[in-house]
């Protein structure tokens, strides 16, 4: 067995990684079979001529990786469209966990971003777990927002926005079930468990704004405000009064989730 191009890559920080290459720009499958996982190894299938590259990105230092071609045999090397392994091998550098994901791109044979969870124990021994496979080429079905509180159900148009896309795809993995405080007689505010990105700007709000405020906060406006923040849906046609008959003047606990139509 032929091993080539090792590239090796010290602490890995912010947004990096190592794109294997073999002749030519490699290529992919994602199929699971071809994807195997070993320890702290992970190996991809590729082949020359048009598949897919591979690229690590990895928010953490907690490991270094080392990225190797792989041929089945040496005279492989020069035939065009010969297939050949990707190999990753990490190596644990400090204790902690982080998400990683690596990114399968390719003109022919798709594109994906495969999502693991990294753990670095105490003896520096690494653990992959791999969380889901995104089809970035798959049509995105139309999400719709939807509320409820006190037995009435609202529908809101989410924004199209990353903190927007983030709050779905949390949405999307498990409903939330928010205690929700009235403020300054305008919106009900409440607490998120995990935090979004910001995208803010000055706004004014309507009625049945869905709103992300100071990151880690989710607001439903049933008046007018203005201010800096991010809006991530809207309830529409919603009014004042119907908004107030629902939520009341106090304390309210709302449910939020996703639903999916073509």
């Amino acid at each position: 067995m032929k091993i080539l191009i090792p590239v090796l890559v010290g602490a890995v920080m912010a947004i990096t990684g190592c794109v294997s290459q073999a002749k030519k720009m490699g290529g992919g499958t994602n199929d699971e079979n071809d994807t195997k996982q070993d320890g702290t190894q992970l190996v991809f299938s590729s082949f020359d001529g048009g598949g897919p590259a591979y690229n690590v990105v990895l928010d953490s230092d907690i490991v270094s990786y080392e990225c190797k071609s792989v041929y089945a045999k040496d005279e492989h090397e020069t035939i065009e469209g010969a297939s050949y392994d990707v190999v990753y091998t990490f190596k644990g550098l400090k204790a902690g966990e982080s998400g990683m994901t690596i990114e399968e791109r390719s003109p022919i044979a798709g594109n994906f971003d495969h999502i693991y969870k990294v753990k670095v124990d105490e003896g520096m021994n690494v653990s992959i777990e791999k969380q889901k496979t995104k089809d970035l080429d798959a049509p995105k079905p139309t999400a719709m927002l939807v509320i409820k509180a006190n037995g009435r159900v609202f529908y809101a148009v989410p924004e199209d926005n990353p903190s927007a896309e983030a709050f779905i795809e949390k949405l999307s993995e498990e409903p939330l079930e928010l205690n929700m405080s009235d403020y300054s007689n305008f919106e009900k505010v409440g607490q998120l468990p995990w935090s979004l990105p910001q995208n803010n700007e000055s706004i004014t709000t309507s009625p049945g704004d869905i709103v992300l405020y100071n990151g880690d906060k989710i607001t439903l406006y049933y008046d007018e405000n203005t201010w800096e923040l991010t809006r991530l849906a809207r309830i529409g046609q919603a009014t004042k009064e119907e908004l107030l008959e629902v939520l009341g003047k106090g304390d309210v606990t709302v449910g939020f989730e996703v639903e999916y139509g073509e």
